[in-house]
């Protein structure tokens, strides 16, 4: 990413009001760390299900899910954006920011194959391999970011 072309970002109303006070920053870590737990919690639920490792009709259980993983990842888009504005260039640059934007991509682009190609596979008993690479897949996505050193580094400005 070209450092230039984020220039604009500190000066907005939006990155002083995330810097203006001691409290907006820890506030938003929690909101932030806590939303990330409910999809990544969700996200387990959804992906042992695709796996085979809990195959009884599931469907109502799994709906609910992703539908609360969807909302847990729009908190975290949120909060990650307010992050990036109140301190644009800790993360432009910064390789493991780089790296977990790649994989937020290649984790979205799973959803997509699992939601176009493998949403009706809930409602039944049924293990493809298609399934258990999807979950699989997302399950290792979540583990290289999350071992990723400060790729979720939100100490403040």
């Amino acid at each position: 990413m070209n450092a230039s072309s984020f220039a604009w970002i500190p000066d907005t109303a939006v990155a002083g009001w995330v810097i203006s006070s001691p409290y907006i920053w820890p506030t938003l870590e929690c909101i932030h760390f806590v939303s990330l737990c409910v999809l990544m919690g969700s996200l387990l639920v959804i992906d042992l299900r695709l796996m085979g490792l809990y195959r009884d009709r599931c469907a109502s259980l799994v709906s609910g899910l992703i539908r609360l993983s969807l909302a847990a990842f729009l908190v975290n888009l949120a909060t990650g954006l307010l992050f990036f504005a109140g301190n644009t260039f800790k993360y432009v640059g910064n390789s493991a920011f780089n790296l977990k934007l790649v994989l937020i991509a290649l984790a979205g682009l799973n959803a997509l194959f699992f939601r176009f190609r493998l949403g009706g596979i809930l409602d039944t008993n049924d293990v493809t391999r298609s399934s258990v690479a999807v979950g699989s897949l997302s399950l290792l996505l979540r583990r290289i970011e999350r071992d990723h050193p400060s790729a979720d580094d939100h100490a403040g400005p």
